[in-house]
């Protein structure tokens, strides 16, 4: 959030309310109680003016919660409430804020919240819980202008053709963008959102680049093979592979899991990958190269978080199955490798907790979480010309060591 603060540090605001916010507030919510919106009403009840939304109030305090103090960033956990007085329409109040406490391990603010009116008289009073949050991945747009010099096209692979799965979004998405700028021509596969996969066409060629989308389940073969042969009727060759193809990652107890959480996994990765390299890699042996590149996770380095079992089962049986796949088909000039991200905010994550990600950011010597250009820079070499002699290996997108 930039500003550090101290407890004890105070922020106050004044506001009005008006006849017209209130009205305003009673069509947006629809809470037209006509206390609030009928003068002769209130009077009727003891009231010199209408009575203001309390919530209207909270609106306030929100807003200077997340932009004034503690300011951009900041997460509203909780708020205890008590009412003392009422606000009347043309009232000016002032809402001060005073941090009580701070909790570094959950990087939380205690602030003790009142509002007072015009005459100084506490109309409310209470206490927020205000979680501080740090920034721990980079958008798109801070991949290209922060982390490196911007996209280009400087490689020309001929007419190789990419397939990469998965890249509708993501990782995947990155990894096809990159591909496409390194000359290949793109194979966006997808299997449900045809938006996001053409809008990935869209901006490849916007770029100059060749590419078309084409919808595929990787866990059923009648559709890989559908895809491939529109791949080869087309083009009539797939050089590259890139299988990223992913569910988003469930967390589940070591002690709940059974085989089908497991087998689940292994359907989109270990199987599907299989499923691939039968029917593209005979090509590849036959131009004499050929790029296959698996996703892998860093979990299987080290140790892995809890509740991911299912998720690395099914990653380790996908590394074991590129290990013994580099060495059976090298020889025709055909490499297989693994790229391993560290966790990165994109779909596949959003199972995951907001700690955690927090977490591994703070522990990472970068005080970063990977970006989908990190991983995407890392394909793109094994999947170029010169990568030749790189073969069999599993590569950490970590940030530091593993």
């Amino acid at each position: 959030m930039g500003h550090i603060y101290k407890i004890g540090d105070r922020y106050c605001e004044s506001f009005s309310i008006t006849e017209k916010e209130v009205s305003n507030f009673a069509e947006f919510s629809s809470d037209r109680n006509p206390i609030h919106i009928d003068a002769n009403y209130a009077k009727k009840r003891g009231y010199n003016r209408q009575i203001s939304h309390g919530a209207i109030q909270i609106a306030y305090l929100s807003k200077i919660i997340g932009m004034n103090f503690p300011g951009p960033g900041s997460v509203w956990m909780n708020q205890t409430i008590n009412w003392i007085l009422p606000v009347f329409v043309g009232d000016s109040i002032k809402i001060c804020l005073e941090i009580k406490s701070y909790s570094v391990a959950t990087q939380t603010f205690a602030l003790s919240v009142i509002i007072v009116n015009k005459n100084g008289k506490t109309v409310m009073q209470g206490e927020a819980q205000v979680k501080s949050t740090e920034e721990i991945s980079c958008n798109d747009a801070s991949d290209v202008s922060q982390l490196d010099a911007p996209y280009k096209r400087i490689i020309k692979t001929g007419n190789k053709v990419a397939l990469v799965t998965g890249a509708s979004r993501g990782i995947g998405a990155a990894i096809a963008k990159q591909l496409s700028l390194d000359g290949y021509t793109l194979v966006v596969n997808y299997n449900k959102n045809v938006d996001a996969a053409n809008e990935v066409v869209s901006e490849i060629s916007s770029q100059g680049g060749e590419a078309i989308s084409i919808q595929a389940d990787i866990t059923s073969d009648v559709q890989i093979d559908n895809m491939l042969k529109e791949v080869y009727s087309k083009w009539g060759r797939c050089d590259v592979l890139v299988h990223g193809a992913s569910p988003p990652i469930k967390m589940i107890d070591a002690l709940d899991v059974r085989y089908e959480n497991i087998d689940f996994y292994l359907n989109y990765y270990l199987k599907g990958a299989i499923s691939l390299v039968n029917r593209i890699a005979p090509s590849m042996k036959d131009n004499s190269f050929g790029r296959i590149v698996f996703i892998g996770t860093s979990y299987l380095f080290g140790e892995p978080p809890l509740g991911t079992i299912a998720y690395v089962s099914a990653k380790e049986a996908l590394w074991g199955y590129t290990k013994v796949l580099a060495t059976d088909i090298a020889r025709y000039g055909v490499t297989v490798n693994m790229v391993s991200p560290s966790l990165t905010i994109t779909d596949l994550s959003e199972n995951v907790p907001l700690r955690v990600k927090e977490l591994q950011a703070f522990k990472n010597p970068t005080r970063r979480l990977s970006t989908t250009r990190d991983a995407a820079n890392q394909v793109s070499y094994v999947c170029s010309e010169f990568s030749s002699y790189t073969n069999g290996i599993n590569i950490p997108v970590t940030g530091g060591p593993v």
